[in-house]
């Protein structure tokens, strides 16, 4: 049995309450229903919950155990009557006790046991992160919205109606507005490295990265959202981006973590000794080289020309790493003469720098990535490399 104090809420769908419970107690109550083909009736379709995505879920059970996790949204339930007893309690307008409990069964009725009285509407990807908590940490209370006797129809159109009315938020809005944060972390690193990169006014990327994802009112030359450069640079920073997040935050100790080496992540130790000005650095360094190797390309490209969008950058951030290790015996400033040295070597036509040759999606990157490889490393540095990371 389970009992929590919520408010009654009326609208136009019918009345419904409001409350806060521990995730434990709500995990011990609710069952999931997903929708799918009927078990040996072919054709029949049951169910209202979409199935579990495991990297959702990857994702959300190392969340949760952070110490800011938070999920301020409501998980929504239907809760059969039959396992709800509702109590008004005295001299509080509109708040009520609700006990859940199991169903013991009557006459034509099957039991319903507690662990199956509520249905998840809305939240089932919350709740299987939050059985992967540390049960040694504090409280994680969740704030549900409960429909009591909601028939499936009803729970359709509630699900329905929280999922289709929801717009995707622009990833580099979510990024820009990493510029509020006041702590450390991979994410807020590379935000302020590509705001320097965009504002350096003798820089490659001078005015080229729309910073919302949509191009500034005025500006024609942004070829490049946000959100694909920064997520550029985080493939160099430490892999696990939260818990960097959180140990900033929170002062905690980063003893506990697996080393990581700067050959496989080239600016983890620059960011270990807050040296962003040299992560900065190196990438306009890199960019100048590209800029000055294919000028037209870069600065003023033609429609179908892919160097300064998605296709080329991606491409070209991810050789940068190959260039780097190719160059240095250590972490360092590369100079722009040094990635130029790279260049050299590299015969591609501005010319063939075009989306007939390089389509865009990930065919055209790594097609455009592995040509940059072939030409511009000297195969002795490929196969040093290669013993390096056999040897991590």
């Amino acid at each position: 049995m389970t009992t929590l104090k919520v408010l009654k809420v009326s609208q136009p769908i019918g009345e419904f309450f409001i409350g806060g419970i521990d995730s434990q107690a709500l995990l011990e109550i609710t069952t999931v229903d997903v929708r799918e083909f009927g078990k040996g009736n072919a054709g029949t379709i049951d169910g209202i919950q979409r199935e579990l995505s495991k990297s959702r879920l990857k994702d959300l059970s190392q969340y949760v155990n952070l110490e800011y996790a938070t999920f301020p949204t409501s998980v929504i339930l239907a809760i059969d009557e039959r396992c709800v007893q509702l109590k008004e309690i005295d001299g509080c307008s509109g708040l009520y006790s609700l006990e859940v409990s199991a169903y013991d069964g009557g006459e034509g009725d099957d039991p319903i046991p507690l662990d199956a009285s509520a249905f998840v509407i809305d939240g089932q990807h919350r709740l299987a992160g939050l059985e992967k908590r540390d049960s040694e940490k504090n409280t994680f209370e969740v704030n549900v919205s409960i429909f009591v006797g909601a028939d499936i129809a009803d729970q359709a159109e509630i699900f329905s109606r929280v999922n289709l009315a929801q717009t995707k938020v622009n990833k580099s809005l979510t990024y820009d507005l990493l510029e509020y944060a006041k702590e450390k972390s991979p994410y807020k690193v590379a935000h302020d490295v590509v705001v320097a990169l965009n504002a350096d006014k003798d820089g490659p990327f001078f005015e080229k990265i729309k910073r919302l994802g949509v191009r500034t009112p005025g500006l024609d030359n942004e070829t490049l959202a946000q959100a694909t450069v920064v997520n550029g640079l985080l493939r160099y920073l430490p892999q696990n981006q939260e818990k960097e997040r959180s140990k900033s935050l929170f002062g905690l100790s980063r003893r506990s973590e697996s080393h990581e080496s700067w050959r496989n992540r080239i600016f983890v130790d620059f960011y270990r000794e807050d040296d962003f000005a040299s992560i900065l650095l190196v990438v306009s360094n890199f960019f100048e080289a590209v800029a000055e190797k294919w000028h037209s390309p870069w600065y003023d490209p033609q429609e179908g020309q892919i160097l300064s969008r998605t296709t080329g950058y991606n491409a070209l951030i991810r050789f940068l790493k190959d260039a780097y290790l190719s160059i240095i015996d250590e972490p360092r400033v590369v100079e722009k003469d040094e990635f130029a040295s790279v260049f050299a070597r590299i015969t591609i036509a501005a010319e063939d720098l075009n989306r007939d040759v390089y389509v865009p999606g990930s065919t055209g990157q790594g097609l455009l990535y592995r040509r940059l490889v072939a030409q511009g490393i000297p195969n002795e540095s490929k196969g040093a490399q290669q013993s390096l990371f056999e040897a991590e």
